[in-house]
């Protein structure tokens, strides 16, 4: 890319989870603090019950804590940005005060941009960069250093008549050069 290249920034969007009573800190720290006393009470009913050691119930209680808490993390406290510019889709995760980088996609390399959940099977990377429902999922197919990978957004539908518009753009500017 040409260093005196000016690169104009289209559209920038962030989508969060919708707020709920599990969101703010102290239902958190309860819900917390129930599950555990829970896995201990179980895991005393177990041996109590079924004489199964505590120190076998407990670590594998404790494991589906973590697991659950996860995917509570990953459905409601992530965040996602997606910023368009002229040549340029970048996909960044935000979670509390950190973000990281997930994509920054050259447009010229996007192959297809569907709605749907892709027909084909492939061993492609995929990048999940939604919130849900599923149903408003956008796939955005790119061949970046000749492997594909597949990312998975949940942009509003101005994002996205904006992205297919400078996605159209660039797709010239490619095919000529």
């Amino acid at each position: 890319m040409d260093e005196n290249a000016i690169i104009t920034l289209i559209a920038i969007e962030t989508i969060a989870p919708k707020r709920r009573f599990s969101r703010s800190t102290g239902a958190i720290y309860i819900i917390l603090i129930a599950l555990i006393i829970g896995s201990m009470s179980a895991g005393n009913l177990l041996y109590e019950r079924f004489f199964i050691p505590r120190y076998v119930t407990q670590p594998i209680l404790y494991a589906v804590i973590a697991a659950v808490c996860y995917l509570v993390y990953r459905r409601n406290y992530l965040r996602y940005r997606y910023t368009l510019t002229t040549n340029t889709l970048a996909i960044e995760q935000i979670g509390g005060s950190e973000e990281k980088t997930l994509a920054a996609i050259d447009l010229s390399c996007i192959r297809q941009i569907q709605h749907d959940t892709p027909k084909e099977r492939s061993k492609a990377r995929t990048v999940y960069a939604y919130l849900p429902p599923r149903k408003n999922i956008t796939w955005v197919l790119a061949n970046e250093d000749g492997k594909e990978t597949r990312y998975a957004i949940s942009a509003s539908s101005e994002f996205l008549d904006q992205l297919n518009e400078q996605w159209r753009l660039a797709k010239p500017a490619d095919k000529n050069e």
